[in-house]
């Protein structure tokens, strides 16, 4: 017999169908093994080596046994977990349980297709030691920077919230926070623009006047120069009586190339704005779909499509929209996050013939699936092409002498047209990605020297007179930084090459439920807390996790592990002791890599107050606490020695009973 072993139940009955009756399928349910939760660091490090300790973890132990049960009767055990280096340690630690005893080989697909599972099947792999690599490091650091940070942080601040800090976590936090004290900084400035209603030409019929902006004065771009409405007033009582004619009319073309196929974190974008999802939804539904083998492997930063991917959308195109709607090449997509690793292909349809509804036209689902296959489809379509015809309006021609002694006018009112020429790629919807939509806004809202927009601009000729009708003095504001939103946040750190496609969901709900974040109407605030949690880390450990470049390089450090160039325990090492040594200067009364010291110091200086034993520090999910050393022993309290309510309900209860201490067992 041939055990399959994947991550997810989910997948059992679809691959099994796949492989027919001789091949077993069973499910690890996630991690099998993994750092103890609580206790010491359970990392070692010693000769250069880093030894993480590693148990079975407590949840997984009906999974194991009946991976343990199906490995006794199987000949070939295929390692099929998750196509990235997450799913490449399940897969190491998954053989580590079973033992040595069986023959292992590492089975990829992109898909859960029949096709992409068969093909995976006959060409297995030995386990990729370099992708193990990658990961353990991850969790190493991870474990490490927390491990030394948050008591530094608990114990250098008076916030009691402030718990805890991460090495990615509080990089994602910086930037809220910084982001907060620039809108907080940010003093809005009023000024004015002047728009005006004119006709070309010598009639002065107010039929369809265009507007025009002023954007130029004195021969310099007009910025905000008008910054008082007298002082607009003026100006354009003084323009109205000048003589008006046209500068210029120029026309181009500008081609809108359509956008690149979803990565994880631009579909979390524009399921934010499209579908108003926030990232944990969007990113269970991918799982859904993956799961049940409608769209390509969810976790990834590539653009990049298959051939047979970009032959199947040039075919559907052709077929549901005509072959005018087909570009002459197909269209080939690079990725430009930082620290990319382009592993896997974008996420795309596995059939796309099967139409947007493949995955039913209601519910997250449906509604998400549409959006990728929307996109799919539109990456591979002709450019979008728009006409844009600017028209220049010079008041009081020739009236100011510039420096270099030319004649210009005194000022110069614009407007532009923009006409669809070609729609492409947006016959299929626009680009939804948050950035693009802040964009648009941006554009269509205002601008310190932005043409007023028309729908259209007549023939005309330089010199041609014009006539105006009337000018308005408009007031506008600056305005201060946009907050982020998750999925603009997300894209921000895809940008700095902060955390990876796995983990952008993670960060976001790790700042909102330790309260360093709050969301109000979909906008990130930081709270006191999180300002405080950050100015800490940025007093004290500047240069390590919490700087952007160094967390970015530090990325960079762990994609070069996994491709085998450089060795995890030289990069782990000589991360976790340069923030220990900043944790010593921050006045940490222990070496926290010292597991010996480290253990002393999170034993509690008071006794347990249910049956007088030893207390050790613990992390729970709302802070560290002290509970008791004997198993069967529900003591607990505060880091102060307070007992806990629970502790407090039984302290009471023995109070009215004679009610005998736990056992020591």
């Amino acid at each position: 017999m041939r055990l399959v072993i994947v991550e997810s139940p989910n997948k059992i009955r679809k691959i099994k169908g796949f492989l027919g009756p001789d091949t077993e399928v069973v499910a690890s349910f996630g991690h099998v093994a993994d750092l103890p939760a609580s206790g010491d660091l359970a990392v070692q490090f010693c000769d250069g080596q880093v030894l993480p300790q590693y148990q079975p973890l407590e949840r997984a132990g009906k999974a194991i046994a009946a991976l343990k049960r199906a490995a006794r009767q199987a000949q070939d055990i295929l390692l099929a977990t998750d196509p990235d280096r997450e799913g490449e340690a399940i897969a190491w630690h998954v053989a580590r349980i079973l033992g040595p005893n069986h023959r292992y080989q590492r089975v990829v697909f992109q898909s859960i297709t029949a096709e992409a599972v068969r093909q995976a099947v006959n060409e297995p792999r030995s386990l990729n030691q370099n992708l193990v690599d990658a990961q353990q490091a991850r969790r190493v650091l991870d474990r490490v920077v927390g491990w030394i940070v948050s008591p530094t942080l608990r114990q250098g601040t008076r916030d009691r919230q402030a718990r805890s800090a991460g090495r990615v976590q509080s990089a994602a936090l910086r930037l809220v926070v910084e982001r907060e004290r620039a809108i907080a900084a940010h003093a809005s400035t009023t000024y004015y623009t002047l728009d005006a209603q004119v006709s070309l030409g010598q009639t002065q019929s107010e039929a369809s006047p265009i507007t025009v902006r002023l954007i130029r004065w004195k021969g310099e771009d007009l910025g905000h120069r008008l910054h008082s409405r007298q002082l607009a007033q003026a100006a354009a009582d003084w323009c109205l009586r000048q003589s008006w004619q046209v500068q210029q009319r120029q026309q181009r073309q500008q081609r809108r190339r359509a956008p690149p196929p979803f990565t994880t974190a631009t579909v979390q974008q524009a399921a934010s704005v499209r579908l108003r999802m926030n990232p944990k939804r969007t990113m269970a539904t991918l799982q859904k779909l993956f799961e049940d083998g409608l769209i390509t492997y969810h976790r990834t930063d590539s653009v990049s499509l298959a051939p047979e991917a970009i032959a199947a959308a040039r075919t559907i195109i052709k077929e549901r929209f005509g072959p005018e709607m087909v570009p002459q090449q197909a269209n080939i997509y690079s990725t430009k996050s930082a620290n990319s690793q382009e592993a896997h292909e974008a996420i795309r349809p596995t059939t796309p013939q099967r139409g947007p509804d493949a995955a039913g036209s209601s519910g997250d689902t449906g509604a998400l699936y549409r959006l990728i296959w929307e996109r799919f489809i539109a990456c591979q379509m002709i450019d979008g092409i728009d006409q844009i015809t600017t028209l220049d309006v010079a008041v009081a021609p020739d009236s100011w002498r510039m420096e270099d002694g030319s004649r210009a006018p005194m000022g110069i009112f614009q407007a532009k047209a923009v006409r669809v020429r070609q729609a492409g790629w947006r016959s299929l919807g626009e680009d939804s990605t948050e950035e693009s939509t802040k964009k648009k806004k941006r554009s269509s809202s205002d601008g310190d020297e932005a043409a007023a927009s028309a729908r259209s601009i007549p023939a005309c000729a330089e010199g041609d007179p014009v006539h105006c009708h009337d000018i308005a003095t408009v007031e506008r504001s600056t305005k201060a930084p946009a907050r982020y939103t998750q999925a603009s946040l997300i894209k921000r750190l895809e940008k700095e090459g902060i955390g990876r496609p796995s983990t952008y969901a993670a960060i976001m709900n790790t700042i909102l439920e330790r309260g360093y974040v709050e969301e109000r109407r979909r906008k990130l605030h930081a709270t006191e807390t999180g300002c405080t949690v950050t100015d800490y880390l940025m007093q004290h450990f500047a240069g390590d996790f919490i700087d952007l470049s160094y967390t970015a390089r530090l990325e960079g450090a762990l994609d070069a592990i996994a491709r085998g160039e450089s060795n995890w325990h030289k990069v782990v090492s000589y991360a976790a002791f340069a923030v220990r040594d900043a944790a010593r200067r921050a006045g940490l009364a222990y070496d926290p890599l010292d597991q010996q010291a480290a253990q002393a110091a999170r034993t509690a200086a008071h006794p347990c107050p249910l049956c007088g034993k030893e207390m050790h520090l613990r992390n729970g999910r709302y802070g560290p606490f002290y509970g008791c050393s004997v198993r069967s022993c529900r003591g607990t309290t505060s880091l102060d020695g307070s007992p806990s309510r629970a502790t407090a309900a039984i302290l009471q209860q023995r109070s009215g009973k004679d009610q005998p201490p736990p056992s020591n067992g």
